[in-house]
């Protein structure tokens, strides 16, 4: 094995009749410094490596977050918040040493992965590989008489790996001398909190679907029992696990360091709720091309970033133009996905663009508290049922005294300013956070409200609370012990704009069974238009002609209405099949604006 060497400072000084000292012990400098960082500090950029008594690059060619992090913990920089590729730190000079790195996580130097052989490569320096870490220094305290000691020493004994970044992944243990894998068998809450202070990541974030992060099945299992006030996994009670074990995840809120715990970030906006769009894949953030950015793919991006409604979708670079990889393309989403990765693309970095159409967007939740609320199964952005979000799970509200009051509140929360009180959405799932909610209508938030304690209530999902949030004020309370057994007579279709500027622009599409379908441009006119932005909520009709696209679909329908109806539905509705040769589009309209 490679030798190891400490180098350890020293400081003292007096202050008034007391002396204090610091010490620190960086360690683990590999032998020879075979492997260094060149870049914007100690712990991030290109890598290099020593051989023939000369520094060479590492080529990208597999390049990966768990090459990374070997790199990261090599260096005792912590762990891998970013694997770069493409000369993301400039280009070398001269060898490029390694080529096909593959790493399985655990080795104590890059040189010890799998690779080609030392010099052997199909690279240039354009494809000079790059880490940035999470900095973590090794800094231990000092015995001395009357000692002030700044305590930095980050965690030792655990390890977060295969995530996304640091604060997110797999967990493994130090125990007895070597690594071991938590087991998931009791773990639970109490265990989360204690790894997420221990690294530094804030809270843990309770997930209903937590994503896979592998399986660690060459290390024996730890049973890990924590009461919750501990500083360090450490000091819990761990137990070999001599069954089956299923290797335990964590998500953490990553609050005390601006990193991410989603695969989603937003960059350049005027608060975390508004940017360019950048999504995390194969250990590098890159960016979304605006070919067919519209407000169903904003929807979608606002709420994996549990900020809400999408207020306005930005095209060509609006909020800077990114750098490395524009991951997405075509993104087509229904709206109603959990995340921008689950909607159909044209597939991780296959694009014909550049970073001027880098797309972005801003939404309604514009504050950083974890709380915050949502509209879900609503006809369009602006209704649906309330969720709030509460200890890393969305929530329902119950019905018990809700009101214009109460729907008024939740509508300025969501940048609107005036509202219907509440409407049926369907029966929800899950918890029920708030019951007996009371506002004066001018706060600005829901849970500042009079209410019992979060959790406290006495409902069923067939008392959850939903809203419209538009400019005709009526209460129309309408519960589900009501409407349910008329549900089978009731039109589900609903509408949508697509690739608009904004929620009330765009091509129309209709949803029927299971599908979305264009209305054609086929006796297409104010009245439809002023029908469609009636039941958008998008005031009066100010145009039915606009540069929004075209999509593929041959299937769609010609609609003819009156002007009178309040939904397209109630309108004339034919099924309509264009030919290859048909030169008829879509329709498109334009409103005034939520009103």
């Amino acid at each position: 094995t490679a030798a190891y060497r400490s180098v350890s400072f020293m400081f003292h000084w007096l202050h008034g009749d007391a002396a204090y000292s610091y010490c620190a012990f960086i360690l683990q400098f590999p032998e020879c410094n075979q492997i260094r960082l060149v870049g914007s500090s100690r712990c991030s950029g290109r890598v290099e490596v020593y051989h023939r008594d000369s520094w060479g690059t590492v080529c990208d060619d597999l390049w990966s977050l768990t090459n990374a992090d070997v790199v990261c913990r090599e260096l005792n920089c912590g762990t891998v918040l970013e694997a770069k590729k493409g000369a993301f730190f400039g280009q070398g000079k001269d060898e490029i040493w390694l080529d096909d790195v593959q790493c399985t996580g655990h080795e104590t130097s890059i040189l010890k992965c799998q690779h080609r052989p030392l010099g052997e490569n199909n690279c240039g320096h354009g494809e000079d590989a790059g880490v940035v870490c999470s900095d973590n220094y090794g800094f231990t305290k000092c015995k001395y008489s009357r000692t002030f000691v700044h305590d930095l020493h980050f965690a030792e004994n655990v390890r977060v790996v295969n995530g996304s970044n640091r604060c997110n992944g797999r967990v493994e243990v130090f125990h007895e001398g070597q690594w071991k894998r938590a087991c998931a068998s009791d773990w639970g809450r109490d265990e989360a909190a204690v790894i997420c202070q221990e690294i530094r990541c804030g809270t843990p974030i309770i997930q209903t679907d937590m994503p896979y992060f592998g399986e660690a099945r060459h290390l024996l299992g730890v049973k890990t029992t924590c009461s919750g006030n501990e500083t360090s996994l450490s000091q819990c009670t761990l137990k070999d696990f001599k069954e089956t074990c299923v290797d335990a995840t964590v998500f953490c809120s990553s609050n005390n360091f601006v990193l991410y715990s989603k695969a989603i970030r937003l960059i350049n906006g005027t608060h975390r709720c508004a940017g360019r769009v950048e999504v995390f894949h194969d250990g590098q953030w890159g960016t979304i091309c605006d070919d067919r950015w519209g407000i169903q793919e904003a929807a979608v991006a606002c709420r994996e970033m549990n900020c809400g409604n999408p207020l306005s979708v930005k095209y060509k670079a609006f909020y800077g133009r990114g750098q490395d990889q524009v991951w997405m393309d075509d993104v087509e989403c229904t709206g109603h996905e959990k995340s921008l990765t689950d909607c159909p693309h044209r597939g991780f970095g296959e694009h014909d663009c550049d970073h001027a159409e880098d797309a972005g967007v801003e939404c309604s939740a514009i504050k950083m508290g974890i709380e915050t609320v949502r509209l879900t199964n609503g006809t369009n952005q602006c209704s649906g049922r309330v969720e709030i979000f509460h200890n890393g799970n969305w929530g329902k509200i119950c019905n018990n005294n809700w009101g214009l009051k109460e729907a008024t509140v939740v509508c300025k929360e969501l940048g609107s300013q005036t509202s219907k009180s509440n409407a049926f959405f369907g029966q929800g799932q899950g918890d029920i956070w708030l019951d007996d909610v009371r506002c004066f209508g001018n706060e600005t938030s829901l849970l500042h409200c009079r209410h019992p304690s979060l959790g406290d209530n006495n409902c069923g999902h067939g008392e959850d609370a939903g809203v419209v949030c538009s400019g005709i004020i009526s209460v129309s309370m309408l519960f589900t012990s009501f409407l349910l057994p008329l549900m089978p007579q009731m039109n589900t279709s609903t509408i949508r704009l697509i690739n608009g500027t904004d929620q009330c622009s765009g091509r129309v599409e209709v949803h029927h069974g299971d599908e979305w379908l264009p209305v054609y441009n086929v006796n297409w006119g104010m009245h439809e238009a002023t029908v469609t932005c009636r039941e958008m909520n998008c005031g009066d009709a100010v145009k039915t002609t606009g540069s929004f696209g075209q999509g593929g679909d041959l299937r769609g329908y010609k609609i003819s209405c009156s002007g009178t109806e309040s939904s397209l539905t109630q309108c004339g509705v034919r099924d309509y099949t264009r030919t290859s040769h048909d030169r008829i589009e879509e329709a498109v309209v334009e409103c005034s604006g939520k009103t």
